[in-house]
């Protein structure tokens, strides 16, 4: 298929640059809710809602604090505050406009919301429970996300994750904006790889702004990242695999 190619092709010229999607998403947000209702999609995110609730119920039973980092607006965040008994609520994204959301979806006495790029120093300190959710994949490489946030998890605490996943993609997109839109946005996801690749990985694109991974390069990079024996949880969905480590 001639999307297929073109995605694989870009990839391709990409793959020693990490995606810079800080300013896309600055400007805008993209809101989970309204994906849960998709007729096709809706079923695949409501079934992985529904295994994350788990993992901050079970994982949060006892923590005081919960520490998320791309909250958008604010789903999990509001999860967190109905399962766990936390008693601070600290919540970061790079929209303006996802935290006001959030501010008018969570209720909790202690709710705060942080206006910052995650790459930057937020001064939001360290947490038994952390959580990144529908965005490790934008912030940059996935290793080096990882990395960054496990230095946000208190020892003996887990973090919390999950990662969209490259090997059912086509097929999703498909469903999301119809076949003649997905081949349109490969091509300009072409195009705006080369340019990239031709500027030495200088030029910044919307189009690139995702690090996609096959379901079983996950566990691998997990155990790197966490150590052996402290991934706690990993399910993996058709188009997501959702996980739980532990930091020692």
């Amino acid at each position: 298929m001639i999307s297929e190619a073109l995605a694989t092709a870009g990839n391709k010229l990409v793959s020693p640059y990490p995606p810079k999607g800080t300013d896309y998403w600055a400007a805008r947000f993209w809101d989970r809710d309204t994906c849960e209702q998709d007729s096709a999609l809706g079923p695949h995110y409501r079934d992985q809602k529904t295994v994350v609730a788990r993992y901050i119920e079970t994982y949060g039973k006892d923590t005081e604090r919960v520490l998320e980092f791309a909250c958008g607006t604010g789903e999990f965040t509001r999860l967190a505050a109905e399962l766990t008994p936390a008693k601070e609520i600290t919540a970061v994204d790079v929209s303006a406009e996802g935290l006001a959301r959030t501010r008018q979806r969570v209720v909790h006495d202690n709710l705060r919301l942080v206006e910052g790029d995650f790459w930057k120093d937020n001064n939001v300190g360290t947490s038994d429970v952390v959580m990144c959710l529908d965005a490790i994949h934008h912030l940059g490489d996935v290793r080096s996300v990882l990395e960054r946030l496990k230095t946000f998890v208190n020892p003996g605490g887990v973090f919390i994750g999950n990662l969209w996943t490259v090997d059912h993609f086509h097929e999703f997109q498909r469903y999301r904006y119809g076949a003649v839109e997905h081949l349109m946005r490969c091509a300009v996801f072409f195009g705006s790889a080369a340019m990239i690749r031709l500027s030495g990985g200088r030029l910044n694109s919307g189009s690139y702004r995702t690090q996609l991974l096959f379901t079983d390069k996950i566990p691998s990079i997990l155990n790197s990242v966490f150590g052996p024996g402290n991934v706690l949880e990993l399910d993996k969905q058709r188009y997501f695999t959702s996980f739980v480590c532990r930091v020692v």
